[in-house]
């Protein structure tokens, strides 16, 4: 889930140990920057993505995986480190797996990793806000081509996961706008600054692809591919300018886009996202997610106090198909949060209708965990309601299962049909009924 995504300039002179009373040169984009901080105050996500033209770099867009993150400007005079951040392999891997079959996504991993400074600034107004910056993942966007960044930034629209996401996007504009530019002057810059601009307050990528790259190489920029991502994030939805000025010659610009909402939850994310944790943690591993570190992500008393069954299903995203379905009608283990581990790896790779799940699979699959009602026993189809009750239609050691409130199943004739059939019996005649209501946790809407 996406909660903004942002432009952010990084000239180390706005950062006050570094400007030293200069930074009040650029007061426009000081106060673009303080804004947006204010704006995103309460919206900290779980993963910042950080899109950096002055990270490492290589063919396509570079990922740095590492465990930990250090934010210093030693380089300009600052001497120690202003933050620290975790690294989230994880996370980046699970987008690389999104995108390696779009654009090329080469890797480099390490332990600790000291940031370049167009991240460490814009990253500094996020850490004074918030306190403690979230787990980064972080990539060099410059080996993209110009439709290639664009399509990143579609690309990542579509990308889903349980936990919330955020985008900055790091860049200067022309580094040429004025005489006193230290890049040099050109007339272009002062041009390709204006391009920029208009293309992020009407959100119509189409002028800046379609740019002569002479003319983007005489404006000397670093954050074309910054932008161009953002925008194509963003979609069709409206793009906020916070502010735009050339004070030392570079153009600095801020700009945030917010998600309207339309991927957010139904209901209580905390369970499909603990389903979500076991899959990925057993595609990865091989191994199942321990209760105890299940716990400390996801702490609270419905998950861990109570003994109720459930069943964890799992669709294609793109056209809402089934890919498994496992539960238990009655609890297993001693408590939710583990029958939802248990129940999650059997419906990514247990599920016999289904090849097993594969980790590059994940991120285009969505989670719902329904938690089951004690089944009571009916008299006949009349105490029935698709939309409301699940069946199970039991004969012998024959039983068939069927949750309620599914697509394609619209009167108690076809629900009955349908859970004959999974009981292997040609209709519900002779057979025990039962019913059952369900308390539904789905990870994301219907796209």
């Amino acid at each position: 889930m996406w909660l903004w995504g942002c432009l952010a300039p990084h000239p180390p002179i706005i950062v006050p140990e570094v400007g030293r009373g200069r930074e009040r040169e650029a007061s426009a984009t000081l106060k673009g920057m303080q804004g947006l901080a204010e704006r995103l105050r309460d919206k900290k996500p779980e993963i910042l993505l950080v899109l950096s033209p002055h990270a490492p770099f290589g063919d396509g867009l570079m990922f740095v995986e590492a465990l930990r993150f250090e934010g210093g400007l030693q380089k300009f005079g600052v001497g120690g480190t202003l933050f620290e951040a975790s690294g989230d392999r994880d996370a980046s891997r699970d987008l690389v797996d999104f995108l390696k079959s779009s654009i090329p996504v080469p890797r480099w991993g390490t332990g600790t990793f000291q940031l370049d400074h167009a991240s460490v600034v814009p990253l500094t107004w996020f850490h004074n806000a918030w306190g403690k910056l979230p787990p980064l993942v972080l990539a060099n966007p410059i080996g993209l081509g110009l439709r290639a960044a664009f399509s990143l930034g579609k690309h990542l629209s579509e990308f889903r996961d349980s936990r919330k996401w955020a985008l900055l996007a790091s860049g200067d504009l022309s580094h040429r706008v004025t005489p006193e530019a230290p890049a040099g002057y050109h007339p272009d810059g002062s041009r390709f600054d204006a391009l920029v601009m208009d293309s992020i307050r009407h959100n119509d990528a189409q002028a800046l692809l379609d740019l002569d790259p002479a003319f983007v190489d005489r404006a000397g920029e670093c954050g074309l591919r910054s932008v161009l991502a953002l925008l194509g994030l963003a979609g069709k939805d409206p793009i906020t300018v916070l502010s735009y000025e050339a004070p030392f010659g570079v153009g600095y610009a801020t700009a945030l886009w917010e998600s309207p909402g339309e991927a957010e939850t139904q209901n209580d994310g905390k369970l499909p996202g603990l389903a979500r944790a076991s899959i990925r943690n057993y595609l990865s591993t091989g191994r199942r997610l321990a209760a105890d570190e299940a716990k400390r992500l996801y702490p609270g008393d419905e998950l861990w106090e109570a003994r109720q069954a459930c069943f964890v299903s799992l669709k294609n995203r793109t056209d809402g198909s089934l890919r498994g379905c496992i539960g238990t009608l009655e609890p297993t283990c001693p408590s939710l949060g583990e029958e939802i581990l248990q129940n999650a790896i059997s419906s990514a790779v247990r599920d016999p209708r289904f090849q097993p799940l594969t980790l590059s699979e994940l991120p285009g699959i969505t989670v719902s965990v329904d938690v089951l009602s004690s089944p009571e026993r009916i008299s006949g189809r009349e105490s029935l309601d698709p939309r409301r009750y699940g069946v199970i239609v039991e004969k012998g050691n024959r039983r068939g299962v069927l949750l309620p409130d599914l697509d394609g199943i619209d009167n108690v004739e076809e629900q009955l049909a349908v859970a004959s059939r999974k009981a292997g019996l040609p209709g519900p005649e002779g057979a025990d009924l039962w019913r059952f209501t369900v308390d539904r946790h789905m990870e994301s809407r219907k796209q």
